[in-house]
């Protein structure tokens, strides 16, 4: 069929009119409004993740023990992380997969060690699927604001229940530097 048959004509004046309709449509919609500089609404930022790992390695002090520290925004990525002089280097990476596992679950990650024995097979579902993305043993906590979501924290290296309880201290005393 050559263009000059009359259903191939009719079939390209059609196509021609309805992408001139859609760019006059488009040229008639105002542009969208560009975002102001910085951070979204109600985003963790450095000096936010900052606090929050002052007050949690505050909180490892007390005790005597080293751990690492990480904040990461609501997709997961890392905002901050900290080492302790004395801590392990690959409490840092523990601490991400944590916090990690957090923000993406909106649970901490005591909970979700939980599934192991409750689902195994969500349990090895998400292990399979995220591998070392994840690491779901206590000390991952998300963190809210107003209610919302806005990132998580996860520790690494204290004794078992320890990692839970310097989360939610530098969630707390970073919540005491806002008021």
């Amino acid at each position: 069929m050559n263009a000059s048959h009359p259903t191939r004509r009719r079939a390209l004046l059609g196509s021609a009119v309805f992408l001139l309709a859609g760019r006059a449509a488009s040229a008639q919609q105002p542009a969208p409004a560009e975002r102001p500089p910085g951070p979204p609404p109600q985003a963790l930022s450095l000096a936010d993740a900052r606090a929050i790992i002052e007050g949690a390695i505050a909180y490892a002090r007390q005790t005597n023990r080293f751990m690492g520290v990480a904040v990461v925004d609501i997709s997961g990525e890392t905002i901050a992380s900290a080492r302790m002089d004395g801590a392990s280097s690959r409490n840092v990476h523990f601490a991400e997969a944590k916090a990690y596992a957090a923000a993406a679950y909106r649970q901490t990650t005591e909970s979700m060690s939980q599934l192991y024995k409750t689902r195994p097979d969500r349990y090895f579902g998400i292990m399979n699927v995220m591998g070392d993305k994840v690491y779901l043993v206590g000390g991952g906590e998300p963190i809210a604001m107003n209610g919302v979501l806005v990132g998580a924290v996860g520790v690494a290296g204290l004794p078992e229940g320890e990692d839970e309880k310097a989360g939610r201290a530098g969630i707390a005393a970073w919540m005491n530097s806002k008021k």
